[in-house]
């Protein structure tokens, strides 16, 4: 990796706020769950519903506008409020980092009774989408309750794949997974335990890079009998649902949107508001 390409890296390491153009400051605040960086969107709505987001970037990279984007109209048109989990990352904070922020985020938020059972999904692109894949997989096994569905875009869930040695992305998960071998479902959680999870609602793009991530995720819930939906948007490219503005992109976002609306119950308050 470049040392140029590594000083964009840390520089996107800082937490973002979404575009002013976006979302007005009136509608957004940030705050601290469990000691870690939390940015709402239509905070007063969580009582109502909220859909928490994992960015991607390959863990080495924070959100981009285009996430944001995502975030505010995929919250807006399902009637919930928009929570970013800003998690640390590598190369400064490697792996479990990434994973402990959002457990303890979550777990914070459950203990305020912030996100409420059925009320709250979680979402993510890409390294996120992953990311929350093997959140959902601990919560599974814990005592701290799971999201009602997960919305995984374009899902980067195996670390260990050949495919990606001379790509950038090969350069990021050694960064990211440090000593541990990638074969660990924490980190490659295509490897877990499949069978427990809430509903999962996948969209990848037929062109995308991560395809064969989505498709090989879609076999393996599959097979584990796990309830999932999957759309393998054609002629979609990569990050389908968060690149934008764009046919494939609204396809992508109708789907994880009327997922959300019916794991949450959202369907006629959503109506009525849109």
């Amino acid at each position: 990796m470049s040392l140029v390409r590594t000083l964009r890296i840390l520089a996107s390491q800082r937490p973002s706020l979404p575009p002013r153009a976006l979302a007005a400051p009136a509608r957004v605040e940030r705050r601290r769950h469990g000691e870690v960086p939390v940015t709402w969107i239509d905070p007063h709505l969580a009582s109502t519903a909220t859909i928490v987001h994992l960015h991607g970037g390959s863990y080495v990279a924070g959100e981009s506008a285009q996430t944001w984007n995502f975030l505010e109209e995929t919250a807006r048109r399902t009637g919930a409020a928009g929570a970013m989990i800003h998690y640390r990352l590598a190369p400064r904070h490697n792996f479990p980092a990434a994973i402990e922020d959002v457990l303890h985020a979550l777990d914070a938020l459950s203990v305020q009774a912030t996100l409420r059972p059925g009320c709250w999904v979680l979402s993510g692109d890409e390294a996120g989408a992953g990311l929350a894949l093997a959140v959902a997989q601990v919560l599974a096994a814990s005592e701290v309750g799971s999201p009602a569905a997960l919305l995984l875009s374009s899902p980067w869930v195996d670390l260990t794949r050949e495919e990606y040695a001379d790509d950038l992305r090969a350069t990021a998960a050694r960064l990211y997974a440090g000593a541990v071998p990638r074969t660990e479902p924490r980190l490659s959680p295509l490897h877990g335990e499949l069978s427990d999870l809430p509903p999962v609602q996948l969209v990848t793009g037929s062109q995308c890079v991560l395809v064969e991530d989505g498709r090989r995720l879609d076999a393996a819930l599959t097979a584990a009998g796990a309830r999932h939906r999957h759309l393998e948007i054609a002629g979609g490219g990569d990050q389908v649902a968060i690149a934008g503005p764009g046919p494939h992109s609204q396809q992508a976002r109708r789907f994880l949107i009327d997922a959300a609306r019916r794991a949450m119950g959202m369907e006629e308050t959503a109506g009525a508001a849109h």
